[in-house]
């Protein structure tokens, strides 16, 4: 764990300054997670505002995510609690509520323009965001496979269903 002489030495600031500022180090960790939170609020509604077929949208969005983390993996690691954060479960619901929350909006409005009942998006998105969020941790801890591979499985498995990737009982079965 980095100590907060580390921290100022490399703001380059005095440590009393730190502590003036943030606290401490709880202080510090919810304002680097808010300026997490935010950075990637923003590039998912980015991504969630392009004008793209549904599938397209899906896989753009869900890859915005992993390439976000992927940036700076330590630091997500640190604040979704896997190194010891004290506020690592708050800001991985946090951020998995206001995602969720944005991914419904986005998923209940294709689901009104193509006629179908809007009623299971929040539930839907909120379902995709935590398959993501938990695959995209997976992955960081692995890294058995390339982010556009692990985006491409994903996006097969949440746009065909599992059922879509059963073959066909061939006519002699029947």
């Amino acid at each position: 764990m980095v100590s907060m002489d580390v921290i100022a030495a490399e703001a380059g600031v005095t440590k009393p300054i730190v502590y003036r500022h943030f606290g401490d180090r709880l202080g510090l960790a919810s304002a680097l997670a808010e300026q997490f939170g935010t950075a990637l609020v923003a590039e998912l509604d980015d991504a969630l505002a392009q004008d793209l077929p549904p599938e397209q949208l899906l896989r753009a969005t869900i890859d915005t995510y992993l390439a976000f983390v992927e940036r700076d993996p330590h630091l997500y690691s640190f604040l979704v609690g896997r190194l010891g954060a004290p506020v690592g479960a708050d800001v991985a619901n946090g951020l998995v509520t206001q995602v969720g929350s944005r991914v419904a909006l986005v998923l209940g409005e294709q689901l009104r323009n193509l006629g179908i009942d809007s009623g299971p998006s929040e539930p839907w998105a909120f379902g995709i965001v935590g398959m993501v969020h938990l695959a995209g941790d997976w992955w960081l801890e692995r890294r058995t496979m390339t982010r556009a591979r692990l985006v491409d499985d994903i996006t097969t498995l949440l746009w065909n269903g599992l059922g879509g990737l059963v073959p066909a009982p061939r006519e002699e079965e029947q």
